[in-house]
Formats: structure tokens, C-alpha cells, sequence
């Protein structure tokens, strides 16, 4: 045997490798055929199961995402087993002869391995110190004849691979001839486990949800609703079904619905919010899962009207806030209706036979027509959602010819009642509104002759005295401009407050006087004059009105007292209580009493406000009581009783205040409620000095008038002799 040379060992070696490596490449493709069958097996496997068991069974949608993830945890296995670990061998030429050895179950001496191994590893041994070169030229050579002539195409079971071909054959046609048979049946199984739909398969019984679109019930929101079920029956007809309400917050409710006709159920659903899962079933069918959905009813949220007119010096606006607006405006008005919607709008419906509107719109939310304004009209407006075929309540607008209104005018007095002395000073409040302009606004005051005081130079003229016996001049008129004459009238509103002083007027004790306020407008067809309510006023004496104060300040000191026991009572209950138990029970008697301190202050000061306008008394009287109880009292019921007020409410918190601390604080609103009664005690006393000394001043001075008087009769009885 010749020894070989280093590249006839090379290439005896590429010869054999490239058909080892062409075995290897035949062995991959065919790992992968077989993965691919057993996967898409598999796959069949598994969704015939899945039809099988979910037409059965009926699975829920949490079942059916199980079912899936188990499915899906079966297929990656099979990919890891027969695809992954596989491909992750390298098939080098030893390791895919060793791979043949173990396909064709051969003994050590037929082995392919053990000759590719010799082949390919001993020219690499032929340089060492003890190998014999003859002899591993001698075994490469006889190597490579055995394995040239070895049949390497026959290593692949062909049976096997037609195997394979075939059930991967049948993986593929089986479902689409399924798909073409019964293609109903897989789009509903699609839907149910690819889409997650809720479609229930068909039964003998069919449930249908009247009004059902896309898998919702719409109907208006915070509205009652029928929900309508037809029921189909290929057997013998259903007589009961039922139905599952599940809303956000997961709670359930299950329902029998009303039987009203055969094969017509129905639920009276109340008022809803928010959105419901629901789902109906009867017989052996049921309906899918469906979503009852809560919309905004088409409505409108702003509905003005603007009116352009000769006479208004600016547009005339008006908004609609109530469910039927009725507006007046003036003839040959230029009108532009506006509305706003809460959601999109499809279409205006106007259902009138006196008018017919154009809406013009720029985003389906605000709608708007004009017309000029002739006669009245009267019309109802629908409004028909762009998204849901739902449509608005009919909304009526009645729009009338408006003639031009007296101005509306408000006369008032504060601070004061209606008897009042020769000194009261009365403060006035007007307020005189018109559609289109305040002209004038003015105040009248009227007394009789008779109560006006005279001395010996009279403001009223001998002639005015002369005539007194006529009518008309019984009484004495005074006027008080407020505003105007304006011409052109602009103002619509007129807001003045007026004081007038009765001491300017000279009225005795015992007169009546009576005031009076007017507005005039600039209307068209002619002005017109607006008289308010007469406010009649009684001139008395002023200690006659200062016992009547003193005696309602008297009756307030009363029920100040009787809300002290009150206090006192609360006090003791505070003191012997063990525990909070009565808390909420303390908290509104303290609440009581607290209300009736405030109600007294209040009337209080509005008696010493009455003082004041009325001049009784003086500074230093009106400092006195304020001082010594309006601050005080004012000061309890903001400051003690609220901190009181505070301490019981902490009663029923988790960190309560103790009972003690209650008790003293309690106390010391009893204490200042003595301190303040005791202040409106010495108060009377020092009105009551007060009194006295006046009265004594008017008898000296009645007796110093009766001795001049007397006097000067005795004077005037010596110049007569």
C-alpha cells in the first residue's frame, strides 16, 4: 500500500463529510416535517376539544382564557421538545454517522461512526514518533471504500417522512374543509375563543335582545326602560327566563322577567347611571353577553334668542333656562334662534305650522336660524342623535309680540318699623328696572297740613293757611329727584338709597306721612309712569317708642335668661356624665341655645339700629349698650359657643377632649351669659334714670311755661284797666 499524501487525505475526507453533511441537512428538514405534524396534531387536537367541550358545556369566557393558556403552554412544549432541543445538536459528520448506527440498530463491527471517525481523524496521527504511516494510509483507504459504497439516501425512512406529509396534510385540509362545510359554526367558534365573544351556540331555544347592536342595549340615561326579549323555540316553547344584571363594582343581581305574551319577555329596567353587563338565558339557550349602556338623551343646554329692533339701542338677548321658554318681542324683530346641545345632532325636527326654520350648524353641537318677527309663533323642536338612534323630548318655544312694559319698580325702608319720632332720620332703598331705558326715578312725600308743627314765623304762607279748607291743599307734597330726566333713556336698571329726615319736615306727635317713589320710561307709543306701594309712617312721641323698644329689649333679656338656664342645665348633665354616650344629645341642645343667643343679638342690634335713626337717647346710651352687650353677646355666640360647639363635636372623633375641660367651658358660657344679663339689668336701670330726669325736665319746663303764661295774662289784666 502506497502512502498517500496530505491533500489526497483532504480529499477523501471532503468527500465523505459532504455526504455525511448532505444526510445531516436530510435529517434537519426532516425533524422539522415531523415538529410541524405533531404541532399542528396538536392544534387540531386541541380545537376540536375545544368545539367539542365548549358546544357542550357552554364555557365561560374565564374557562375558555384557561382552556387557552393550557393550550398555549401544550404547544410551546411541543416546540421545545421537537424543535428547540433538536436543532440545538450539531450534526457533525461523526455525530450524524453515530445517528445512522442508531436508526439501523447495527453491531460495533458495522458501525459507521467508528470507519468516519478513522477516517477523518487518523491522517492526523501520521506525523507522531510511533505511528505507523503505512498502516493509517493502509486504514483511510479502506475506510473510505466501505463508506463510498455505503447507500446514504436509504438512511431516511421514507415511509416515515410520507407519514408526516400526510397527517400534516390532514392538520391543514381537515379545518378548512370544516371552515367550508360549516362555516357558521367556525366563525361563531372564532369569535367565542380568538375574540372572547360572549354569542351563545345555537339551541333548540333562541333568545333575542330587541334593540341589540353590537353587542349594546342603548337607552336613555336616568330614564326607566323596557328591555324586550324574543324567545324562538324549535321544541316546545320556553315559560320562563331569566336575567343576570353585574354592574362596575362587580355586584350581581338575577332576574325573572315578566311573561308577556308567548315568546315575548320583559324587564321594567329603573333609571340607570352607569354602564351593566347583563345576560339573559331560558330553555337550553341563552343570549351573549351584552353591555347596557347608558346615554345622554339628546337635550338642549343653551337655547338664547337675539332680536334686533329700531327702538333698542342694543340687541335684545334672551336665554331660555326653563322647559318652555316664552319670550316676547317687539313686531318686525330681526331674530337669531341659538342652541347648544349636550351631544352630537343629527337633525332639528320643527313641528309648527306658523313658521318653518333653516338650521345652520358648524360641528353639530350649536344650531342657529334666523327669521324676522312678525306675529307669534309658537313651535316644539326634537332633536335626533348623529351616534344612536335616539331622539330628545319635544322641546316647546313659544315666542310672542312684546309691548314695551311699565318699569318694574321695588320700594323699600330698613332699620326702623313704622312708628318713628319727629327726629327719625329713614333710609330708602329704590329699584326701578325697564326693558329698555329708565327715563326718571323720583320719591314723593305726602303729610297732612294738620300734623305739621307751626310757630310764629310758619313756613306756610296766610293764603295756604286760608285755604286750608279745600281739598286739595290738605296736603303738603314734598318731591325728591333721584335720577333722570334722561333723554335718551339708557339705564334698564336703577339701584339708589335715599335717607330723608322727618326733623327737616317739623311733624308733630300723632301725623302720618306717607312716601311714595315713581319711574317713567321712554316707550315708543308713549311714556308711561310706574307708582310704587305707599309706605305710611305714624310721627309718636319719643318716649312713647322708647318704652316700646325698652319693652321688646326687656322680652329679648327674657329669653337671653331662659337660654342661661338652658346653659346652666347643659352644664350640670356635662358635669355628672361619666362617658360620651349622650354626646349627640348635648351637641343639639347646645345648638339650640347657641340659635337663640343668635336670634337675640340680631334683635338687639336691630333695636339699638331703630335708636339710632329714631335719635333716642344718645352717643354715650348707644356706646353703653353696645359695649356692655351688643360686643359681648356677639362675642359669646362667635367665639365661646362655637369653641364649645367644636369640644362636643370631638366627642364622637377618635382623640375626644376631656369631659372636665366640657364642664369648664360650659361654665364660663354661663358666666358671660350673667355678665351680660347683668349688663342689660343695669341698662334698664340707667334708662329708667335717664327717663326720670326727662320727665322732671318736661314738668319744669311745662311749669316754666304755665308761670310765664300766667304772668303775662296778669300783665296784660293791669294794662286793660
Amino acid at each position: 500500500m502506497s502512502k498517500l499524501k496530505s491533500h489526497e487525505y483532504a480529499e477523501l475526507q471532503n468527500t465523505i463529510s459532504r455526504k455525511l453533511d448532505r444526510v445531516g441537512r436530510a435529517l434537519r428538514r426532516h425533524i422539522l416535517l415531523e415538529a410541524a405534524t405533531r404541532i399542528g396534531l396538536a392544534m387540531l387536537s386541541l380545537a376540536a376539544f375545544s368545539l367539542l367541550f365548549d358546544w357542550w358545556l357552554e364555557l365561560s369566557l374565564a374557562t375558555r382564557v384557561g382552556c387557552m393558556l393550557a393550550g398555549f403552554a401544550i404547544i410551546g412544549y411541543l416546540l421545545w421538545r421537537y424543535i428547540y432541543i433538536p436543532f440545538q445538536v450539531s450534526l457533525s459528520p461523526i455525530e450524524v454517522a453515530n445517528l445512522i448506527d442508531r436508526a439501523r440498530r447495527v453491531n460495533d463491527q458495522q458501525a459507521l461512526a467508528p470507519q468516519v471517525a478513522s477516517l477523518l481523524q487518523l491522517p492526523g496521527h501520521q506525523h507522531e514518533a510511533d505511528q505507523s504511516n503505512e498502516m493509517i494510509a493502509q486504514a483511510v483507504q479502506e475506510n473510505y471504500q466501505r463508506l463510498s459504497n455505503f447507500p446514504y439516501e436509504k438512511t431516511i425512512n421514507q415511509k416515515h417522512t410520507q407519514a408526516c406529509l400526510l397527517g400534516l396534510f390532514a392538520a391543514i385540509l381537515i379545518p378548512v374543509c370544516f371552515l367550508m362545510i360549516l362555516p357558521a359554526t367556525a366563525q361563531l367558534w372564532g369569535a367565542r375563543w380568538l375574540l372572547g365573544s360572549s354569542q351563545p351556540w345555537p339551541r333548540d331555544t333562541r333568545l333575542i335582545v330587541v334593540g341589540l347592536q353590537e353587542g349594546q342595549w342603548v337607552l336613555p340615561r336616568g330614564e326607566a326602560a323596557t328591555l324586550q326579549i324574543q324567545v324562538e323555540d324549535a321544541d316546545k316553547p320556553t315559560e320562563s327566563v331569566w336575567l343576570s344584571l353585574k354592574d362596575a363594582n362587580g355586584e350581581s343581581e338575577t332576574i325573572t322577567m315578566n311573561r308577556f305574551q308567548a315568546g315575548d319577555f320583559r324587564y321594567e329596567l329603573p333609571p340607570v347611571q352607569l354602564p351593566l353587563q347583563a345576560q339573559a338565558w331560558g330553555g337550553d339557550g341563552q343570549t351573549e353577553l351584552f353591555e347596557i349602556v347608558p346615554i345622554d338623551r339628546p337635550r338642549i343646554t343653551d337655547l338664547s334668542i337675539r332680536a334686533s329692533h329700531p327702538r333698542l339701542s342694543e340687541p335684545f338677548v334672551s336665554h331660555f333656562s326653563a322647559s318652555e321658554g316664552n319670550v316676547r318681542l317687539l313686531p318686525q324683530s330681526k331674530v337669531t334662534l341659538e342652541l347648544t346641545t349636550n351631544v352630537k345632532v343629527r337633525k332639528i325636527d320643527v313641528d309648527s305650522e306658523e313658521i318653518s326654520l333653516q338650521w345652520n350648524s358648524t360641528d353639530g353641537k350649536h344650531f342657529q336660524t334666523e327669521w324676522t318677527h312678525e306675529k307669534p309663533v309658537n313651535f316644539r323642536l326634537t332633536l335626533h342623535s348623529a351616534e344612536h338612534e335616539i331622539s330628545s323630548h319635544p322641546r316647546p318655544v313659544s315666542i310672542g309680540v312684546q309691548p314695551d312694559r311699565s318699569p318694574r319698580l321695588s320700594f323699600r325702608y330698613s332699620g326702623l318699623r313704622q312708628r318713628i319720632t319727629p327726629q327719625a332720620t329713614i333710609p330708602f332703598s329704590i329699584l326701578a328696572r325697564d326693558d329698555f331705558g329708565i327715563r326718571q326715578v323720583g320719591m314723593t312725600s305726602e303729610v297732612p297740613l294738620t300734623g305739621i308743627a307751626t310757630s310764629e314765623k310758619s313756613a306756610i304762607e296766610p293764603e295756604e293757611v286760608a285755604d286750608l279748607s279745600t281739598p286739595k291743599n290738605m296736603n303738603h307734597e314734598q318731591n325728591y329727584p333721584v335720577y333722570g330726566p334722561e333723554d335718551p333713556a339708557r339705564e334698564t336698571v336703577v339701584e339708589h338709597e335715599q335717607r330723608v329726615s322727618i326733623a327737616e319736615m317739623k311733624l308733630n306727635p300723632g301725623a302720618v306721612i306717607t312716601f311714595q317713589s315713581f319711574a317713567e320710561d321712554n316707550c315708543f307709543t308713549g311714556r308711561q309712569k310706574t307708582n310704587s306701594r305707599q309706605l305710611v309712617f305714624r310721627v309718636v312721641k319719643p318716649e312713647e317708642l322708647f318704652r316700646e323698644i325698652l319693652l321688646r329689649q326687656q322680652q329679648l333679656r327674657a329669653r337671653l335668661r331662659k337660654s342661661r338656664d338652658q346653659a346652666e342645665q347643659l352644664r350640670d348633665k356635662l358635669k355628672l356624665a361619666r362617658n360620651s354616650e349622650e354626646a349627640a344629645a348635648w351637641i343639639r341642645e347646645h345648638q339650640l341655645i347657641r340659635r337663640e343667643v343668635g336670634q337675640v343679638s340680631h334683635a338687639l342690634n336691630s333695636s339699638v339700629e331703630e335708636m339710632k335713626l329714631n335719635q333716642l337717647g344718645g352717643a354715650e346710651t348707644w356706646q353703653l349698650i353696645e359695649q356692655t352687650v351688643l360686643k359681648p353677646l356677639q362675642g359669646l355666640h362667635d367665639r365661646e359657643m362655637e369653641q364649645q360647639r367644636q369640644s362636643l363635636e370631638s366627642l364622637r372623633s377618635q382623640s375626644p377632649e376631656p369631659l372636665s375641660q366640657l364642664t369648664d367651658q360650659q361654665d364660663q358660657i354661663v358666666k358671660t351669659m350673667d355678665q351680660i344679663l347683668n349688663n342689660m339689668a343695669q341698662w334698664d336701670s340707667f334708662i329708667d334714670v335717664v327717663n326720670q330726669l326727662n320727665a322732671v325736665i318736661k314738668l319744669e319746663q311745662v311749669v316754666k311755661d304755665k308761670t310765664e303764661e300766667l304772668k303775662k295774662k296778669q300783665t296784660d289784666s293791669i294794662f286793660d284797666k
